[in-house]
């Protein structure tokens, strides 16, 4: 099997605009929560709460490509871009001459998604509609921000790409599935390289999707800052956040060929539906579906440092988790957190997200603990969940990241 390694790294978030300012604010243990006092006029909606994303600067991209852009694409491009950077790699006939080493288009991949067209942007289009009685006044750049493959498409116009593209959208675990189906088509022969990640905008139209199941924090709306992390006693529910992240994914020999340098190493991953509920999670197939990624690894749980849990702070999913991560690793003390305490929830950029935040654990070799964590839930106590950070060196870590429908995905990364 061929070795996949990462080179490459990129955010925009609701912790800073690169994956050093994301770090530097995790190991701080910050939060940017935000009560938006204008979503109280709308009706029914029950939270108040969301992580917006830095502001970003997009004079990097011209007014031709951002007129079919929203925020979410916006802030997919300057990801990848950053990725790129890092990786020393051009692509695209729009920035060839950015990088000394222009990789071949028909062997490269982009893959990346979002869980719905632009929130922002429907709201726009189907109020105009309902005023107007009709499509009077809409701009013809409207359908292109609302599609369901705005992201991948917007990026590769914007960077000149014509090669292969794919557009996975499976909310919540939808850049992480995307990374580990690049990684088994990488495995397959079919490219050498590939971009991978997802983006969400936050929206109180998004927020009502999960307020209208009870899974969104609801007791915190005046104190944000106060909503207690995953796995807490206390804890109420989600917050949702948005922003952009994009790794590089390289065959061992392409990577070797053109001189750069690993970051960390993809091992396997494992992508599976329970088919059971839509909404409510199940502990078993979480715990199959780990069980997979290590041995699509050729590991045991024994060898696994960190677990980065989907963790999002509501009741049902972050029991069923701890559930299955006690059927896996029963008898360890592997530590585990969630990091969706200082993120919030990312939703399609979440599986990326999480990937460039356990590099640059491992990297610095500090463990992130999970924020807002005071009393660790008493049926939870199974499994060795962090408070705080740790200091100690990841050389194997495990991710996980769960949607609606009930997707399952986790993955196994490799320190260098």
């Amino acid at each position: 099997m061929t070795k996949i390694f990462i080179s490459g790294l990129g955010a925009i978030s609701s912790l800073g605009n690169s994956p050093e300012k994301i770090f530097d604010n995790l190991e701080n243990n910050q939060q940017f929560f935000k009560y938006y006092p204008e979503w109280e006029k709308l009706n029914g909606l029950k939270t108040y709460i969301g992580a917006p994303a830095f502001d970003y600067d997009v004079s990097v991209l011209s007014r031709k490509y951002r007129r079919s852009m929203s925020p979410m694409s916006e802030m997919a491009y300057l990801a990848t871009l950053q990725a790129l950077d890092q990786a020393e790699v051009s692509l695209g006939e729009k920035i060839k001459d950015r990088h000394d080493f222009q990789a071949d288009q028909s062997r490269s991949l982009i893959i990346m998604g979002n869980t719905a067209g632009s929130p922002l942007f429907l709201d726009t289009f189907f109020r105009q509609m309902i005023e107007r009685q009709g499509p009077e006044g809409q701009l013809s750049t409207s359908f292109l921000k609302v599609m369901n493959h705005t992201i991948p498409t917007n990026v590769s116009l914007a960077l000149g790409f014509s090669g292969p593209l794919l557009s996975p959208s499976s909310a919540c675990s939808t850049s992480s599935q995307s990374l580990i189906l690049a990684a088994e088509l990488m495995n397959a022969g079919c490219y050498d390289m590939a971009v991978v990640g997802g983006a969400d905008e936050l929206h109180s139209s998004v927020v009502s999707v999960f307020d209208i199941v009870h899974a969104t924090s609801s007791k915190y709306n005046k104190t944000p800052s106060e909503v207690p992390g995953p796995f807490d006693e206390h804890r109420d529910g989600l917050v949702v956040s948005e922003g952009a992240a994009v790794v590089i994914l390289e065959t061992e020999d392409h990577l070797k060929k053109r001189k750069g340098t690993p970051l960390a190493e993809y091992c396997g991953g494992s992508y599976s539906c329970s088919g059971s509920h839509m909404t409510q999670p199940k502990s078993q197939d979480m715990a199959k579906t780990m069980k997979k990624a290590l041995d699509h690894s050729n590991i045991s749980e024994s060898d696994i440092d960190y677990i980065n849990a989907h963790g999002t702070g509501t009741h049902a999913g972050d029991q069923e988790e701890v559930n299955a991560i006690k059927e896996v690793f029963e008898g360890k003390e592997t530590p585990v957190s969630s990091l969706k305490g200082h993120f919030g929830h990312g939703l399609a950029a979440c599986g990326t997200m999480e990937v460039i935040s356990i590099i640059k654990m491992m990297q610095n070799k500090k463990v992130i603990g999970t924020h807002n964590l005071k009393t660790v839930c008493p049926k939870m106590n199974s499994v060795n969940i962090l408070k705080e950070n740790q200091g100690s060196q990841i050389k194997w870590a495990l991710s996980n990241n769960f949607a609606f429908g009930g997707m399952n995905t986790s993955m196994v990364l490799k320190g260098i």
